[in-house]
């Protein structure tokens, strides 16, 4: 799994990071996968838990304590109503579940570095298009409407 994430939430700024261990501790403590937890959180259709759970569970896992989270947690409920923390808590989720770019797990197979190209594949190497544009509406006939 993937290392700690800062993130800026209501309660300040903290790392969080959800491992194998946190991921299941949410699936139980909502009884559905965490891609339904997830969906739930994108979709407005969460339970308090399927907020609270997550966040909690990824400062555990980002080192704090579970007195510390805790506090965390209770003190950002007074401060911030449910649907930012809503928010908070589907943002520590997809950074952990459906990562993205650079940060894949593993490494490239022997032998076959990554490479990326500076320009685009429809550039020419001089940097123009390859197709024409189309004439503007400033060079087009006038028409009648008589």
């Amino acid at each position: 799994m993937r290392h700690g994430e800062m993130i800026v939430w209501a309660a300040g700024e903290d790392t969080f990071r959800l491992g194998i261990g946190e991921l299941r501790a949410i699936e139980q403590r909502s009884d559905a996968g965490v891609s339904v937890v997830l969906m739930r959180l994108l979709g407005g259709a969460w339970k308090v838990d399927d907020v609270i759970n997550p966040i909690r569970l990824g400062l555990i896992g980002g080192g704090l304590s579970e007195a510390d989270a805790r506090k965390k947690v209770d003190a950002a409920t007074e401060s911030a109503n449910l649907y930012e923390l809503a928010v908070t808590a589907a943002e520590v989720m997809r950074r952990f579940v459906i990562w993205e770019g650079d940060d894949q797990p593993g490494e490239a197979p022997a032998g076959q570095a990554e490479t990326t190209s500076p320009r685009s594949p429809t550039a020419e190497p001089d940097g123009q298009p390859t197709t024409e544009l189309a004439p503007s509406s400033a060079s087009l006939p006038e028409t009648s409407t008589t």
